[in-house]
């Protein structure tokens, strides 16, 4: 049997309109509609552009007090939305720290600034040729260099192919109530089966299984051709996804009802 997640923050705002803050970088106008929560993400959807993204609960913070004009959800990091996925901001600015002024650099105050060195006329040796060891150096720093541009081409690399990957594997969370067995196909890709059965109520059933991401997709309607997403279950009968039917109750109930799948 399995159990429900346990409640988000953000469902106290049911119909009502938010913001996260900071906002999330790189996507639409900053405000939002909560939709629906897993075990590890909130699902909400921008006003706007009617487009839907995955935030991880573990930057969701509190809610603040005030809701004028609109509620605002605290993010516990800046976030960006970059190729599909919602992910930490990285900072690259590296600060120097900031020099010392005159009075800051006195060891006795502003009354005992040292006075300028006094000028002495040194007389400059002819330039000696460079030597070997110098080019040395230099080579060393051109190799440091080049380490560090390798790696970050190699980690940028390794990254893209994390989020290729979770969106692969995950991609049930790119659907939605309108999605038929023709956008579920172009999203995910043939399944691996496609199996229906019809209820007493005349509602017909479809789970289309994807083997090598271990869950399926199922999908319900008068008909076959008619049928449209209502959520995914594991090998195991577990609900990891599921949405709102059209008379405002959960499609999760009919989900455990089918775990025979």
């Amino acid at each position: 049997m399995s159990i429900a997640p346990l409640p988000s923050a953000l469902q106290q705002f049911g119909g009502r309109r938010f913001a996260f803050y900071p906002a999330i970088r790189n996507i639409g106008p900053n405000e939002w509609l909560y939709r629906r929560a897993t075990w590890s993400e909130c699902i909400v959807m921008n006003t706007q552009t009617s487009e839907e993204i995955c935030v991880p609960r573990m930057f969701i913070g509190d809610v603040t007090d005030q809701d004028e004009p609109v509620m605002a959800v605290q993010l516990t990091r800046e976030l960006v939305w970059k190729d599909g996925l919602v992910a930490p901001r990285e900072n690259r600015v590296i600060e120097f720290p900031r020099p010392l002024t005159e009075l800051e650099a006195s060891p006795k105050g502003p009354g005992s600034l040292r006075k300028p060195a006094p000028v002495v006329n040194i007389r400059l040796e002819p330039r000696a040729e460079v030597k070997i060891w110098r080019w040395f150096g230099v080579a060393a720093i051109l190799g440091v260099v080049g380490f560090g541009i390798v790696a970050d081409v190699t980690n940028r690399t390794q990254m893209r192919q994390r989020q290729d990957l979770f969106r692969n594997y995950r991609g049930y969370l790119q659907l939605t109530a309108s999605d038929d067995y023709a956008s579920v196909v172009r999203r995910l890709g043939p399944p691996t089966t496609d199996r229906g059965v019809t209820d007493s109520a005349g509602r017909v059933f479809r789970a289309l299984t994807y083997s090598q991401r271990r869950y399926a997709v199922v999908l319900m309607g008068a008909t076959e051709e008619k049928a449209r997403y209502i959520g995914a279950v594991d090998p195991g009968g577990l609900v990891l996804d599921a949405v709102r039917l059209t008379d405002g109750g959960s499609s999760e109930s009919l989900l455990h009802s089918l775990a025979a799948f």
